[in-house]
């Protein structure tokens, strides 16, 4: 028994090694490329206007707050919440009788420097003629002695200095009167431009100053309005600036409007990355607000043609985005970066140019280096 099992020993080991090398013979043929049939479409070169809807807000074209120049009290009170009010209009006056008082002082210091001015012309005319009458009577030897010349002479330059001091007093009395006027009218609080008073804080006998902290009145115009829009950085350069945009309000659902576009900031917000732009908005009869949000059909233009591909044809795996190219028969995958989508198109930039034929149906089961069999 012992011999028996010593002779198939080495028999099932030959076996084994035969088997061994018949998988090994056939691993070769398992690793080659599986040829596959695969459906195939061009990349394409478009320029595409694509509408976005992002939100907006409406803002006054115009929008101050008044606050009073020079402390005082509320004498009157013009105008209230909602009043429509032009340029130039009162719309409080107040009162401030030390500013009064002053105005009273500084004419009254006009009307003094202005007498000493007339006072000052007068003396230099009877000097200056003085002069002239000894200076004819100088002629005739001896008639009139040197010093008295000299000494009329020094009259009249001291005369004419101080009428050039009293016309310089009387300058500066004129500048503060002026300014003091300019405090009074400040008494006076005038709306700087058309629009609606939206907010009023201020009743009779209230103390107001320069320093106060809330304005009397705000005013808004909202006869134009501004609908600010922040564009998203990936969208700043795509702005369509010669087509105007559409836009809703809640407010008023069943009406669509449109505005222009009418200036943008071009530059990206730091914090938020977007880009400020805004819309102009007609308002004349006031049916939009001021503060109103909006949804805002944004036009979006390329600057040139870009690429675009069908959706189906971009893999987005965990590692990375490609298309597959089907050049010489062979599957070839090419990373790519997405941009906007339209419809069923989808704008790739990458190492693709238009009319490369790609797979139409991308997938990772299409091995990169794959011998492939394609039709249109």
């Amino acid at each position: 028994m012992k011999i028996a099992h010593l002779f198939a020993l080495p028999l099932l080991i030959a076996g084994l090694s035969a088997c061994n090398h018949a998988k090994e013979t056939s691993t070769p043929k398992e690793n080659q490329a599986v040829i596959s049939e695969i459906k195939v479409t061009e990349v394409m070169s478009m320029q595409p206007t694509k509408p976005i809807v992002i939100p907006g807000e409406l803002l006054p074209l115009n929008k101050v707050g008044i606050h009073a120049k020079v402390k005082g009290f509320v004498k009157t009170v013009r105008v209230d919440r909602g009043a429509q009010v032009k340029k130039g209009q009162v719309l409080a006056v107040l009162d401030a009788p030390e500013v009064i008082a002053e105005l009273d002082q500084a004419r009254g210091m006009l009307h003094a420097a202005e007498a000493a001015l007339h006072e000052a012309k007068a003396k230099t005319f009877a000097s200056k003629q003085s002069y002239i009458r000894l200076q004819k009577a100088n002629k005739t030897n001896g008639a009139i002695a040197p010093v008295e010349l000299e000494q009329a002479q020094a009259r009249m330059l001291g005369d004419s200095a101080a009428l050039a001091n009293a016309m310089g007093n009387v300058r500066a009395a004129r500048s503060h009167l002026n300014s003091k006027k300019q405090l009074v009218s400040y008494l006076t609080i005038t709306a700087p431009f058309n629009g609606t008073i939206i907010e009023r804080n201020i009743s009779p006998g209230t103390l107001v100053g320069a320093d106060a902290a809330n304005a009397l009145f705000y005013l808004e115009d909202q006869s134009v309005l501004r609908l600010t829009v922040a564009i998203p950085e990936k969208y700043a350069n795509f702005l369509n600036n010669k087509k105007p945009v559409t836009f809703a309000v809640t407010a008023i659902p069943d009406k669509e409007f449109t505005a222009p576009f009418a200036r943008s900031s071009q530059s990206i917000n730091e914090s938020a990355r977007v880009m400020m732009t805004e819309f102009e908005v007609k308002n004349p009869g006031g049916e939009l607000k001021a503060g109103m949000y909006a949804q805002v059909q944004l036009p979006l233009l390329r600057q040139s043609e870009t690429l675009f591909v069908p959706q189906t044809s971009v893999v987005d795996s965990d590692e990375k985005v490609f298309v597959i190219s089907t050049a010489s028969g062979k599957a070839k995958w090419i990373n790519v970066q997405k941009g906007m989508a339209v419809d069923t198109l989808i704008e790739v930039f990458g190492d693709v140019q238009k009319g490369d034929l790609i797979a139409l149906e991308a997938s990772e089961e299409i091995r990169d280096g794959q011998v492939v069999k394609t039709r249109r």
